[in-house]
């Protein structure tokens, strides 16, 4: 009795541990959007947006760039030259046919510039991903603003 009562209790807690799990992904036709996180940032600054995409799908997808607080996300690449760092604004990323990318700090990102309001350490921001030709409803974790990695990268969903 004692092991089925066990058995059941572990059963009920499944669906929670896999919504907790969810939280950080979203879906559609075959593209995965996991982990998106980004620093906190005073009201007027540029936000840059970190993620990994994954393409279950049958072709390629590309990634173009996206939506947050009313306002047109870029897809950014960094660099580094005379002038010192960079992002320059590029027109879209291919994310092969079961593949995956990355989007990371001093690497690629998708920029909200002159944020319209502080974010905060702690909250959530509701950004929409155009990729592919889907619009991808997700939310990015605002880390601390010195963060250079999100806390749950890497583990696999």
């Amino acid at each position: 009795m004692r092991v089925l009562l066990l058995c059941l209790a572990t059963l009920a807690a499944t669906p929670v541990l896999a919504e907790d799990h969810d939280h950080h992904l979203a879906e559609a036709e075959g593209l995965r959007i996991l982990h998106a996180w980004t620093p906190a940032a005073a009201k007027g600054a540029d936000a840059l947006i970190y993620m990994e995409i994954e393409n279950t799908s049958a072709t390629e997808a590309m990634l173009t760039g996206g939506e947050a607080l009313g306002r047109a996300l870029d897809l950014v690449g960094f660099s580094y030259g005379a002038a010192g760092e960079s992002w320059a604004v590029l027109p879209g990323l291919p994310v092969p046919q079961g593949g995956e990318v990355d989007l990371m700090p001093k690497v690629l990102a998708l920029r909200l510039t002159d944020l319209p309001e502080a974010l905060a350490e702690g909250e959530e921001l509701e950004i929409e991903v155009e990729i592919g030709g889907q619009h991808v409803q997700t939310h990015a974790e605002i880390t601390a603003a010195n963060a250079s990695a999100h806390s749950h990268a890497g583990h696999n969903h």
